[in-house]
């Protein structure tokens, strides 16, 4: 009897890593879209926020608990220092990835308004990150979930 549709296709993702994806290609769109305030917080908010569900899904697939409680989950912060020192895991854009994460949190909290340029610098960085860490830690191809357009705008040769 043949298995449901897809079987021997590649795994499923998890929903970790499914809205870990939606969630940069959204922040992406914003990016290319234009150099509006607006745009540029939302490429901030949900990249940062991609970045995030990647981390907890390295923590996830590394045996850790993503949970603090039943209804929270630990931070972006947890993440780091649960990969670093209980799982080895070493993440060398960590301090690029800190000015992105206070970008978004400047946004977030304080009302702030990046600008064109430091959008620019944020998401370079962070797509660097993003390609390195999901072929090495997730094992993940980032062109088979991420529009080659977007890739090919911001990666000179291919991740």
């Amino acid at each position: 009897m043949p298995g449901p549709a897809g079987a021997n296709a590649a795994p499923k993702l998890s929903p970790l890593l499914r809205s870990a994806f939606e969630m940069l290609e959204h922040g992406l769109w914003h990016f290319f879209r234009s150099n509006t305030t607006t745009d540029m917080k939302f490429a901030i908010l949900h990249i940062d926020q991609a970045i995030e569900l990647f981390l907890k899904e390295r923590v996830r697939r590394g045996g850790k608990s993503i949970y603090k409680n039943p209804k929270e989950t630990i931070s972006i912060w947890e993440a780091y220092r649960i990969l670093e020192q209980e799982l080895n895991c070493q993440i060398p854009e960590k301090p690029n990835l800190e000015l992105l994460h206070e970008e978004r949190n400047t946004i977030q909290h304080k009302y702030g308004n990046p600008d064109p340029e430091d959008t620019a610098f944020n998401v370079e960085h962070a797509m660097h990150f993003i390609a390195r860490f999901t072929k090495d830690e997730l094992g993940i191809d980032l062109a088979n979930y991420i529009t080659s357009e977007y890739l090919e705008q911001i990666f000179v040769t291919p991740p």
